[in-house]
């Protein structure tokens, strides 16, 4: 859908963007993550056209026409907006621009972003209600692909799961690709279908959801009413030995987060009380945070 090779963009001696190859893919939920002043806000303006790389290269359908291939994306704006009209006369406008001149694309997005009954003037408009119609904007048209800066800045709790759930029905009812970032990054896990960690302007990683599954999944753990029974049972019995007992007198199973109906069935039949299970995992904050090193905020 979408690549880069070894993108730049410096300012000075200093590198915003610095050789990120990154690849989206027809169908994907991206989620580009990395904490303030990582690179995010330039690489979505890099990919817009809306500033010149330093080096490396943009291509859109495998195609260097980018000019053409903009066409068939959808961009969230910060502004653009006119203060004194209301919601669908902003949306209006921004459709002739694109070359939109049906009333009904426009109710249909009105309805898509809970703006339909609005008739306060974008000046009235609350944080969230301007998020709303930016979101908006950018699904004008049903592009192949929507680029979202942090579009659930703003937005109340209900806000948020209304555009996860828009997010999800387009992707699986058009096949619509979508490029986020968000520091709501436990959102952005409930959603994405691929993810690259961006710090200090270079591509830490890319990763499929399903690896990031596998590698924040890190075990299951549990805990009963006789300690060393466990220990016996699972090292004679199921014949486990790679694990730990924790001070708090917790057992953790590397890879076992998948099957906990075995140690529950063994611990039960033996005669102990199981008085915790659950998947051990970090956070995708925490993951971030693990990746990059230190604390930061993201």
């Amino acid at each position: 859908m979408i690549q880069t090779q070894q993108l730049t963009k410096k300012y000075g001696n200093y590198f915003a963007v610095n050789n990120v190859s990154m690849s989206v893919q027809k169908g994907d939920i991206y989620g580009l993550i990395g904490k303030n002043g990582a690179g995010k806000t330039t690489i979505f303006k890099l990919l817009m056209g809306l500033i010149k790389p330093s080096g490396g290269s943009i291509t859109f359908l495998e195609s260097y026409n980018l000019e053409m291939a903009r066409h068939s994306i959808g961009f969230m704006m910060e502004d653009g907006f006119f203060s004194y009209l209301n919601a669908h006369d902003n949306l209006m406008f921004a459709a002739k621009l694109k070359g939109i001149e049906d009333e009904k694309e426009i109710n249909r997005i009105l309805q898509l972003v809970g703006l339909k009954n609005s008739t306060k003037t974008f000046s009235t408009f609350s944080t969230g209600m301007k998020q709303r119609l930016s979101i908006g904007q950018a699904l004008l048209g049903n592009p192949d692909m929507v680029i979202l800066d942090e579009p659930t800045n703003g937005l109340d709790p209900q806000g948020i799961a209304d555009f996860r759930n828009l997010v999800m029905e387009l992707n699986q009812k058009y096949q619509t690709t979508f490029l986020i970032s968000s520091h709501i990054l436990g959102e952005l896990n409930l959603i994405g279908t691929r993810f690259g960690f961006i710090n200090k302007g270079y591509l830490v990683q890319e990763i499929s959801a399903k690896e990031l599954h596998n590698n924040i999944h890190q075990g299951l753990i549990f805990q009963v009413n006789k300690l060393k029974k466990a220990c016996e049972l699972l090292e004679n019995k199921l014949k486990i030995t790679d694990y730990r007992v924790t001070k708090n007198k917790e057992i953790i199973l590397p890879g076992y987060e998948d099957r906990p109906y075995i140690i529950a069935k063994c611990m039960v039949e033996n005669g102990l009380d199981l008085m915790q299970l659950k998947v051990n995992q970090v956070s995708l904050e925490e993951y971030f945070l693990n990746l990059i090193g230190g604390n930061t905020n993201v």
